[in-house]
């Protein structure tokens, strides 16, 4: 389940796929990709295998010579097949499969999209597993980097930021938890990492906070100055301000 800012951030992810297939109604002739026209479908059912007249059954790979294994459009039609089955483990293998082999394809932006997307779904709240996360920040950022003028930026830019969140959340959570065992130097090390991200709002805020704390607690009190002193200059209306001890 993910958290509500990463929700938000997804929610555009059919629409975008619209828009991207109404510029790219592709058809199978003789190995290319022709841009015919536009189409749209809302039945959920993916566009890419409804314009290139492609069954969602996923193909049996074992009764294909390997050419068809790693033809540009197979590569596509797979991610998309798995993708709608909702098996974004194996979708990310095709997309992965196809940025890696064909890096300047017209399709190419549509793939790291699709690629970084498939590792969002697999982000959960309840998983202590920090790669999916990291994983989907490293492929939106490739869309942005590798891919600057696609029509895929504006949302892999927007999803960057979500996920840098949703990291920062989870680097707080482990440090508070260290935190409320009195482990204070594993708690001042997960603090020091999450404030090195360099974000802004509730959880910098709330990081410094115990950062201090955890120096106060310890008898480092210079360090745990400097980050009262932030905290103050920052939010200076914090509520945790008043709770300083200093």
């Amino acid at each position: 389940m993910e958290s509500k800012e990463l929700k938000i951030a997804i929610k555009g992810q059919r629409a975008l796929r619209m828009i991207a297939h109404c510029r790219l109604v592709l058809l199978v002739m003789t190995g290319s990709f022709f841009i015919l026209g536009c189409t749209t479908n809302l039945s959920g059912k993916s566009e890419l295998l409804t314009l290139s007249h492609t069954d969602e059954a996923i193909v049996d790979l074992a009764d294909q010579e390997t050419a068809t294994i790693y033809d540009p459009l197979s590569l596509l039609k797979r991610g998309e097949a798995y993708w709608v089955k909702e098996d974004y483990v194996s979708a990310a293998s095709e997309y992965r499969r196809f940025v890696e082999l064909f890096p300047s394809h017209h399709m190419a932006p549509f793939a790291q999209y699709s690629l970084a997307q498939s590792y969002a779904h697999q982000i959960s709240t309840t998983d202590r597993d920090p790669t999916p996360i990291e994983n989907a920040l490293v492929s939106f950022n490739k869309v942005l980097t590798k891919y600057p003028d696609s029509l895929y930026t504006e949302e892999a830019a927007k999803k960057v930021k979500a996920l840098k969140n949703q990291q920062a959340e989870y680097q707080f959570r482990i440090g508070y938890f260290y935190y409320k065992q009195e482990a204070y130097p594993a708690a001042i090390a997960r603090f020091d990492n999450l404030l090195k991200m360099e974000l802004q709002g509730d959880v910098t805020e709330k990081t410094l906070y115990y950062i201090g704390i955890a120096h106060y607690r310890i008898g480092n009190r210079e360090m745990a100055e400097l980050a009262f002193q932030r905290l103050k200059s920052e939010y200076a209306a914090s509520p945790y301000i008043h709770k300083i001890p200093l």
